[in-house]
């Protein structure tokens, strides 16, 4: 039998868009002994909806971790009663599909000093509210970390030497050069620092050949 609770299930589709709700990450809620009659259950499921508005509810552990380990393009939360964490948690905190783990309820003293070897582990709650203010908080970095990342890859793609030849080209033209002795200097330092490459030497030596003391009108690639 699902434990998920229909009344928790995540609409995807029917996500709120507004400043503070979080979007394209779950919540999920792993307690096997949540009561879904109990106010205090409800009130802390529309607090949760107010910053993600996608929640799952589990009591079934299996289920669970089946369902964190099916996740394919999502990042998800997790808050996970303390009677749980330090069974559950060496199981499931090197999913990559789980980015922050967030223990409640649960005894301070307890639990603190074991929480500090698993990294994901946001702390120790006792209000709901608490959990709310650090998702939205880590949400905002996870999206930072992914902006970062990308750009980074995108980056790598590029053939290096291009990338080099085109600072090395922006520079030169950003250089007031007064006179030749300018030019001299440059060729005789790329001479230097291109020692035992023909090609480059060629296209240095071409240069040389063709300046006429306005760089702006030489377009050849050096």
């Amino acid at each position: 039998m699902d434990c998920r609770t229909p009344s928790a299930m995540s609409k995807r589709d029917r996500r709120t868009d507004t400043n503070d709700t979080v979007q394209n990450f779950l919540l999920i809620w792993l307690d096997t002994k949540i009561d879904e009659s109990n106010n205090n259950y409800l009130n802390s499921i529309k607090q949760l909806r107010q910053t993600v508005n996608a929640i799952e509810i589990f009591r079934d552990t299996d289920k669970c971790i089946d369902y964190i380990s099916e996740l394919q393009n999502e990042k998800s939360f997790l808050i996970i009663c303390g009677d749980l964490c330090q069974s559950i948690v060496p199981l499931i905190h090197n999913k990559v599909q789980l980015y922050s783990i967030y223990v409640f309820p649960g005894e301070q003293e307890k639990y603190e000093e074991w929480t500090k070897n698993w990294s994901k582990i946001k702390g120790i709650f006792s209000e709901i509210t608490q959990i709310c203010d650090s998702v939205q908080q880590c949400a905002r970095q996870c999206d930072e970390d992914s902006i970062v990342i990308s750009a980074a890859s995108s980056l790598n793609q590029i053939e290096p030497s291009f990338v080099y030849t085109q600072l090395f080209k922006e520079i030169i033209l950003e250089i007031n050069f007064d006179d030749n002795k300018t030019i001299k200097d440059l060729v005789e330092y790329a001479c230097n620092k291109y020692t035992g490459n023909d090609q480059q030497l060629k296209i240095i030596d071409e240069f040389a050949r063709e300046y006429h003391g306005n760089l702006d009108r030489h377009n050849k690639p050096i």
